[in-house]
């Protein structure tokens, strides 16, 4: 008679702990997960831009506690924007915070940055922000890479009087890895930007055009682009003013008149 094979049956009281081990793993898995969708992350940028190129600008970011330790020293961000203020003309800040808001616990709590300020021209301002960056960073101990995907790659071509400007923002690198698995834990977290532009825009992907054609609005729900990126697109027209188009006009009856002489004289 051949020797019966036997299987061991777990007893109850193993299979529970095996059950439970496995309970506590999950959570300690999905515990970023949790973290993050406890308090929603939240942005906003609006830019105001006058025919002179003067204007103004509000930024706010609302983000989970666990995310602004990785972009460095709050206090470090207010004091550092206080120097350039000083430091730089044609830019003036009037309002900036950085503080925590709702509670703070190990399951919640955010951090809310606004920064308001006005500017004499739109492209020394952002001329004056990057020649600052290094400086800025070193102040506050961020992390560049981190900076670098909240503010975007923002390409600007000029074809004739048609300027054309794409910004891409990618959020890859800011999220946890486990929302790249579990996007939907972003909720309705969204970013949202808003530029009020002083000539009617032409072309864009904007989700949102006024009746003018001068204010687009984009709002992005992060959870569709946790790995594909925020892309916003805009083409306008700059009119001439009537002092230029007068003296092309001037111009260019001069030289039909020399050349009506010229002809004559031969």
């Amino acid at each position: 008679m051949k020797g019966a094979t036997f299987f061991r049956v777990p007893s109850p009281q193993k299979r529970h702990t095996t059950l439970f081990v496995h309970r506590w793993f999950q959570l300690l898995l999905f515990l970023p997960t949790l973290l993050l969708q406890s308090c929603l992350i939240e942005g906003e940028e609006e830019i105001w831009i006058k025919d002179d190129g003067a204007g103004k600008i509000r930024i706010q970011y609302t983000l989970p506690t666990q995310i602004v330790k990785t972009m460095g020293n709050p206090d470090g961000y207010i004091r550092a924007i206080r120097e350039i203020d000083e430091r730089e003309d044609g830019a003036r800040v009037t309002a900036l915070s950085f503080d925590k808001v709702g509670e703070q616990s190990l399951f919640g709590g955010s951090s809310r940055f606004i920064l308001e300020a006005e500017f004499d021209d739109v492209l020394q301002f952002f001329e004056l922000a990057e020649r600052n960056g290094d400086g800025f960073i070193s102040e506050t101990g961020a992390d560049a890479d981190n900076l670098e995907t909240i503010v975007g790659d923002i390409d600007l071509e000029m074809n004739f009087l048609k300027p054309w400007v794409e910004r891409t923002v990618s959020l890859e690198r800011l999220l946890p890895k486990t929302v790249h698995k579990f996007p939907n834990a972003l909720g309705q977290s969204s970013f949202s930007y808003i530029y009020h532009l002083p000539f009617p825009i032409e072309e864009t992907n904007a989700h949102h055009i006024s009746e003018d054609r001068r204010t687009v609005k984009w709002k992005f729900l992060l959870k569709e682009h946790v790995s594909k990126p925020l892309v916003m697109r805009l083409e306008t027209k700059i009119p001439l003013p009537w002092w230029f188009i007068a003296i092309i006009i001037i111009l260019a009856l001069i030289v039909i008149r020399v050349i009506y002489r010229v002809i004559r004289g031969k």
